[in-house]
């Protein structure tokens, strides 16, 4: 049977855009949200953040790799 990766990169980048207190899928199928300042230096409102925009991201590549699992073992 195969082997699958799976590969995760989550990054902060600092910018000058509005906050997005939710998650915002991208057209590359990247998930974004944007933060304050003062949320990205506290640790519990970071982490709550890359959670947060991590889980539609996962759920997504779950739901389109079993699609094409399902596909390939009929």
């Amino acid at each position: 049977m195969s082997k699958y990766k799976v590969k995760v990169k989550i990054e902060f980048v600092e910018c000058d855009d509005q906050d997005m207190h939710a998650p915002l899928e991208k057209n590359d199928g990247s998930f974004e949200m944007i933060i304050d300042g003062n949320d990205a230096i506290s640790i519990d409102k970071s982490e709550k953040a890359v959670l947060a925009t991590a889980y539609p991201s996962i759920r997504e590549t779950l739901s389109k790799h079993l699609e094409q699992m399902s596909k390939k073992n009929p």
